[in-house]
């Protein structure tokens, strides 16, 4: 299974659900956004990624990546100062969204 399917499938409930890309609400999103794709492909590792560090508050952005084997798809469906709306190939979003770190759950 090709994370292209995942990424194409990403797009399809952003059109379908507008609440996922609402500015500001990332931390209500991610969450959504990251149940209904583990149902959809349960071999697939979602983690959350967040900007700065794992702490909650105003100022933090949160996005999701997706494994599968080598292959890392970055999904930020909602844009942010510095990280635009994005679902792609980690290696070729732009250079902000590597100041992101893996986080275990969304505050």
């Amino acid at each position: 299974m090709s994370l292209e399917t995942v990424a194409q499938r990403t797009r399809q409930l952003l059109q379908e659900d507008d609440s996922l890309t609402d500015a500001n609400e990332c931390r209500n999103s991610i969450p959504k956004l990251t149940s209904k794709l583990k149902a959809e492909f349960p071999q697939v590792k979602f983690e959350y990624l967040v900007y700065p560090r794992a702490k909650g508050g105003n100022g933090v952005h949160y996005a999701l990546s997706a494994t599968n084997g080598s292959d890392e798809l970055l999904i930020n469906p909602v844009s942010a100062p510095g990280f635009p709306q994005f679902i792609g190939k980690i290696s070729q979003a732009i250079p902000t969204f590597s100041l992101m770190e893996k986080a275990p759950e969304v505050k």
